[in-house]
């Protein structure tokens, strides 16, 4: 398994100094591999053109991995007005600017569930996805499903039906654990029996309810069981990326320490 984490999720600090310390802060606890999230205070990629060049930059001189970009897309409902500008615009976009990395993944969340499931609107959101994914497919992508509370990818089972119905070998799945548990309050074995098929990337974080919110704390304080999910992985001999999201709730720069170390003691 290779230790990755996300941009926006090592410090606090996104400012015109921020790649700097994030990169050194990862590298220190021996994570070199980055998806892209926020690029210092804008997301991939409404980004500044200096902003970008300075993360290409630092990356550059940390030996940093960029592996996948997280642009948000289809986080809102299939009749928002946001949905065409999403696939018009920010799809190719994303990938115009990902290709000149050298980048080749992409990250979309499963469309907002706007009122109740209808056998239609289900059709329409596989119909967003599979055409997302044929798009850049043809363009030498591949395609991962982050799992999200309120989207047509919230529980585990929902994943799996959209995964099964898409059926395009360029879509894959992130196993978002925590997300996972937001949404079904269940423990992860059950989930992951189905899904491991699919999963081409995993994110971990951890947390628990608290007044009927999910409050996210550092690795192995939470409720997840960040090390049953480890060694279910090794069991099945996984080798895919394993990307901490460490920050909580208020974000602090310790998060992402504290919570590396605990993963790697139980890797």
């Amino acid at each position: 398994m290779r230790l990755s984490t996300v941009t926006d999720e090592v410090l606090t600090d996104r400012s015109s100094g921020a790649f700097p310390r994030i990169f050194e802060t990862a590298v220190r606890e021996g994570v070199t591999n980055f998806e892209i999230r926020m690029v210092e205070a804008k997301r991939f990629p409404i980004c500044e053109s200096q902003a970008w060049d300075r993360m290409k930059q630092y990356g550059k001189e940390y030996g940093i991995t960029f592996s996948a970009v997280s642009p948000g897309l289809f986080k809102c409902g299939i009749c928002h007005d946001l949905m065409p500008l999403y696939q018009k615009y920010l799809l190719p976009m994303s990938m115009d600017l990902a290709d000149t990395i050298g980048v080749k993944t992409l990250i979309v969340f499963g469309v907002v569930r706007e009122q109740e499931e209808t056998a239609d609107e289900f059709k329409r959101v596989v119909e967003i996805l599979r055409g997302t994914v044929e798009t850049a497919a043809a363009r030498g992508f591949t395609v991962q499903l982050e799992n999200l509370p309120g989207t047509w990818a919230d529980t585990s089972d929902s994943c799996l039906r959209l995964l099964k119905a898409v059926d395009h070998p360029a879509f894959g799945y992130i196993w978002d654990t925590g997300n996972l548990y937001e949404a079904e309050e269940r423990h992860f074995k059950e989930g992951y029996e189905k899904l491991k098929p699919y999963i081409k990337n995993v994110h971990l974080k951890d947390g628990r309810f608290i007044d009927g919110r999910m409050h996210w704390q550092h690795l192995g304080q939470g409720l997840t069981d960040i090390k049953g999910q480890v060694e279910a992985l090794k069991a099945d001999g996984y080798q895919g990326t394993i990307t901490l999201e460490a920050k909580c709730e208020p974000q602090t720069d310790e998060d992402f320490t504290a919570s590396i170390r605990y993963l790697k003691s139980v890797l």
